[in-house]
């Protein structure tokens, strides 16, 4: 009996290890990463930057502390640099610039779900949710905001392009290919097929795009 209780507490431990090691990160970049805030006054700021996820905003690290921080005007900000990787203000989602024109954006979302409930051995529960506080404090914050314990479960991309004078979104090969017309859908299939695009591939998508204008 003792034997079959340490096999049972010991599967229930490596599960709960493997469950936290499978969680992805709240935030875009699994740490903040040094860049530069564009403001359209022609200000510009050098902080530390993330997404998070979960909340759906940016957040900023002044190099004076070490606190998260939100954005008091984000409707002032222009945009946000990052080594060379552009990224635009946007609620709900991380919105990445990779080309100006033809426009071609990333759209990147925490896709989400309630976190479970912590129970005895440090285990889990999948039953029930727990509301937690942030208590972000200092200039720039919006403190004490109530949101519900969520976890992110996989970041979604979703890529909006310029195909002709209008702007289309997609995700995946079946919802490009609806964006053109069905005359050249064939011929890009094919490439779609032979160069094997991964759309969750940021750069593969972009190669594929770039190909498909110049036709």
């Amino acid at each position: 009996m003792k034997r079959k209780f340490s096999f049972l507490v010991f599967t229930f431990i490596l599960s709960f290890t493997l469950f936290a090691q499978d969680t992805p990160s709240p935030y875009l970049f699994d740490e903040f990463q040094d860049g530069y805030v564009v403001y359209k006054d022609g200000r510009k700021f050098s902080v530390k930057l993330n997404f998070n996820l979960v909340t759906g905003k940016y957040l900023f690290k002044e190099k004076t502390d070490s606190l998260e921080k939100e954005f008091t005007e984000p409707e002032m900000v222009l945009s946000m640099l990052i080594d060379d990787r552009t990224f635009l203000m946007s609620a709900g989602k991380a919105t990445e610039l990779i080309q100006v024109n033809p426009q071609f954006l990333v759209y990147y979302v925490g896709l989400k779900k309630k976190a479970p409930d912590k129970i005895s051995y440090g285990g889990t529960s999948e039953t029930a949710s727990v509301d937690s506080y942030t208590s972000l404090a200092g200039k720039g914050l919006i403190s004490g905001v109530r949101e519900n314990n969520r976890i992110i479960t996989d970041v979604h991309k979703t890529y909006k392009v310029q195909v002709g004078k209008r702007n289309r979104n997609f995700y995946n090969k079946r919802t490009f290919l609806k964006i053109f017309p069905k005359q050249k859908r064939p011929i890009i299939e094919s490439y779609i097929d032979d160069k094997n695009v991964n759309f969750d591939s940021v750069e593969q998508v972009f190669a594929l795009y770039q190909y498909v204008i110049s036709l």
